[in-house]
């Protein structure tokens, strides 16, 4: 049985304290973080406000912001575990000064009290030697059925890829849902259309699926639309209109 330490309360760090805890291969021996009292959480982990350096644990998870990862590392590099953080963008590197290091990066978008099917969830993992690379795998494996070995620069290729498909993505289905709202228009408008691009775009190269006025120039009608904008929706409307149209006529 793998025995984890896991170190923070955030969206993440709350998602992996429920999903470890349903799995017989893994013991989360402890979950540390800031506040006083646990977030509400299954079988009584144990719980504590910094690390308990008594406890042993094969793998120690630090599930926090990315610019947190350094000054919670160097309480740890006198732990004979792996050190192990949870970020798509930081470098291995970050862990340098700590005896044996990896990462395991879920590539999912977390929201607090969404559950999510960790079944299904890529989990991109890295180590400075292969016994903990076999050991952070055997975590991951237990988690997820999609677990790919990946280095730094390739993961944060992947972070990359991943804030255009689901952060900016959300945000442009919240620009519509906004010009849908300013006009008293249903959100509910858009939900069919919303299924049927992301069914399509999963199920082949969205650059095949793309449709449009920009891939059309259809200008006429990208003049028009310009026109029921601000100047900040205009400049993403023209960036992202020019992209398509060179994208598949240039």
């Amino acid at each position: 049985m793998l025995r984890l330490a896991l170190i923070g309360t955030g969206n993440l760090g709350i998602h992996l304290a429920t999903a470890c805890s349903k799995q017989p291969q893994i013991q989360l021996v402890q979950w540390i973080g800031r506040t006083t009292q646990a977030p509400k959480h299954p079988n009584n982990i144990p719980y504590f406000t910094e690390v308990q350096k008594n406890i042993a644990a094969d793998l120690c998870i630090i599930a926090v912001q990315d610019d947190q990862i350094g000054a919670v590392a160097e309480q740890l590099i006198d732990i004979d575990s792996c050190i192990v953080h949870t970020s798509g963008a930081a470098h291995l590197n970050m862990l340098r000064d700590c005896k044996r290091s990896g990462v395991l990066y879920p590539l999912q978008s977390f929201v607090k009290d969404q559950a999510v099917d960790w079944t299904n969830i890529p989990i991109c993992i890295e180590a400075n030697n292969a016994t903990d690379l076999a050991t952070l795998e055997q975590c991951a494996r237990a988690l997820s059925t999609k677990v790919f070995k990946l280095s730094s620069q390739e993961r944060a290729t992947a972070h990359l890829a991943a804030v255009f498909a689901n952060n900016f993505t959300n945000h442009m289905v919240h620009i519509g849902q906004a010009l849908c709202a300013q006009e008293k228009l249903p959100t509910k408008l858009l939900d069919e259309l919303l299924k049927t691009t992301f069914e399509r775009a999963t199920n082949s190269l969205a650059e095949n699926k793309q449709t449009g006025p920009a891939k059309r120039n259809d200008v006429a009608t990208m003049e028009q639309h310009l026109k029921q904008l601000d100047q900040t929706k205009k400049n993403i409307y023209n960036a992202i209109s020019k992209d398509i149209y060179n994208t598949h006529n240039v």
